[in-house]
């Protein structure tokens, strides 16, 4: 769980992650070290704009120690520093025992990870695209692209252990929290009824929330609002 105040001394020996004060690129982290267990300080930068960065972003780029004059960032106490919110949750994966056991496993929680990151992708589009087009992506996605995607994910999961477990594995892995996390997008924003021919994949995002460090921290007060795209 993020500690936003407390013992001063305990605070210097946590990571800390930087990032606005939003769910955005830094959500998906929060999930995994809610899941690991993983403690960590949060530095906010404010509400995040996608224009208008907020002044906290602005002098903390002007220091230089942003590696892509970008957030998030994962410092840890003996000043190792990671950019890049993929790498960061890999980073943490690895150390906390969320990536699977051997390289293989590691590579399928990879070959997950990165297919999440296209439906995020996908998702997305409805933030670039003009007004007036909205409505025809939001239709596409819940009629082809959501589908689609949603039955490779129901019959991988399917095929590890009868679709009552994990995606990867025996156990937990980070591409598990990241199934959650789309879960949510994708509910949240009004497309939900994608799920509805994929069973085991709703049953999964249920038993993801009800995950102890997972539960307790989409029950926190410290959790930041959703963000929803537009309509």
């Amino acid at each position: 769980m993020p500690a936003r105040r407390g013992d001063k001394a305990r605070l210097m020996s946590l990571p800390t992650l930087t990032y606005f004060s939003s769910r955005g690129r830094a959500e998906l982290l929060r999930l995994v070290c809610a899941e690991a267990g993983v403690a960590y300080e949060e530095k906010l930068l404010g509400v995040y704009h996608p224009v208008d960065k907020t002044p906290a972003f602005n002098a903390l780029k002007a220091t230089d120690v942003l590696p892509f004059d970008a957030v998030p960032v994962w410092e840890e106490a003996d000043g190792f520093r990671l950019a890049q919110s993929d790498a960061i949750v890999r980073h943490v994966a690895r150390e906390h025992g969320l990536y699977g056991h051997g390289t293989r496993e590691a590579a399928r929680c990879d070959m997950i990870f990165a297919s999440v990151d296209e439906v995020r992708t996908a998702l997305r589009a409805i933030v670039a695209a003009a007004p007036e087009k909205r409505g025809i992506i939001r239709d596409e996605l819940a009629q082809s692209i959501l589908p689609r995607w949603l039955a490779h994910f129901e019959k991988l999961l399917v095929l590890n252990g009868d679709g009552r477990g994990f995606i990867v594995g025996a156990g937990a892995t980070f591409a598990d929290v990241a199934l959650f996390v789309m879960f949510e997008n994708i509910t949240d924003n009004g497309l939900g009824a994608a799920y509805a021919l994929c069973p085991a994949l709703t049953a999964h995002a249920e038993r993801m929330a009800a995950r102890p460090g997972i539960a307790r921290y989409l029950a926190s007060p410290h959790r930041f609002p959703v963000q929803l795209l537009p309509r």
